[in-house]
């Protein structure tokens, strides 16, 4: 079986992501998640996709789906992500109804930033 070509090629999803981030930018998240949304379905392992993703939908107050893709996305991304990705999170379970869960991914961030800064 050959394999399948992809949905997007590199230089129309870098031209989406542009995309999604100016309508993040101009406050329009369901524009941004429409956009992202497509090219989320066809690589889900593109982390900089998913935290676009994650914001819209926190930004469009999906609590819900904007945790669970910042989660996911927090195991993709380098260190500098995964401190905003951890945010992102945390206001998610916050926005969810979840202050409890808020506050410990909260408190993780912080105590993994002071361990980096330490060493």
């Amino acid at each position: 079986m050959a394999a399948s070509s992809p949905l997007f090629t590199r230089s129309e999803r870098d031209a989406l992501v542009v995309l999604g981030y100016l309508h993040l930018e101009q406050s329009r998240p369901g524009e941004a998640a429409a956009l992202l949304r497509p090219l989320h379905r066809s690589n889900p392992e593109d982390a900089e996709v998913e935290r676009c993703l994650a914001v819209a939908e926190l930004q469009s107050g999906q609590a819900a789906s904007a945790a669970r893709l910042a989660a996911h996305a927090y195991t993709l991304a380098d260190e500098t992500m995964r401190h905003v990705l951890g945010l992102v999170y945390a206001k998610a379970l916050w926005m969810g109804g979840d202050d409890t869960g808020a506050r410990q991914a909260l408190a993780k961030i912080i105590e993994r930033r002071s361990t980096l800064h330490e060493g």
